[in-house]
Order: structure tokens, then sequence, then C-alpha cells
């Protein structure tokens, strides 16, 4: 059930800021999500301001999908509402820093009615 929560809630506020997710609602799982990046963006460049300025790390797409995606899972006892509200600020800050149009705390909004 926590798993779900955080899930929906990351899938609303990826909505949010107009970032698909591969899979259709309801062949998504729950503990990991596949988010296909917009081409204009560097999807390295992303995942590395994450990880160094926000010491978040995300997945890099895979095979036929390597650098057109990421991977966000959420699993273990990191996955909580605060670190799902931290990914999702950080990633609309970063987005922005890259020029990609968003509306700041969108996302995060998003997320939060969600969660209630």
């Amino acid at each position: 059930v926590r798993h779900r929560q955080l899930a929906e809630a990351l899938w609303a506020g990826l909505e949010a800021l107009g970032l698909p997710c591969l899979a259709p609602p309801p062949h998504r799982l729950p503990t990991l999500t596949t988010v296909l990046v917009p081409e204009h963006l560097d999807e390295a460049r992303v995942r590395a301001t994450l990880r160094d300025r926000f010491n978040l790390e995300i997945g890099g797409g895979l095979g036929p999908l390597r650098g057109k995606a990421w991977r966000i899972g959420l699993m273990g006892a990191g996955a909580t509402p605060a670190n799902l509200l931290l990914l999702l600020s950080a990633l609309e800050t970063t987005l922005a820093a890259e020029g990609y149009p968003l509306q700041p705390g969108a996302a995060v909004a998003a997320a939060a009615r969600v969660l209630g």
C-alpha cells in the first residue's frame, strides 16, 4: 500500500512536469518507474546534477532506452513521502536550470495532493 501510494504521487508529479512514463497506468510497477526524457534534455547531465547537488540517484535507461529514459526506484526504507517530495523538487530545480519549461512547484503540489 505504501509503495503504491508513493508511486501514484510520483506519477502525478511527473505528469505535472509533462514527463511521460514508458508503461501505461495498468502496467506500471509501484517500485520502479521508467520516465521518457524529452529529446532536447541531456539525461545524463540531469542525473549527475541530481546526484552531485542533491545526493539523489536515479538510473539511466538500459539497452534501446539508453540516453532516452530515467529509472526511478521507490523501494525500501528510502521510499518515504519526504524523499519523494525532495526528488520532485530537485527534479523541478534541475529541469528549470536546463531550460525545460515547467510551472515551479507543480510536481510537488500534484504529488502532495495524492499523499494527502
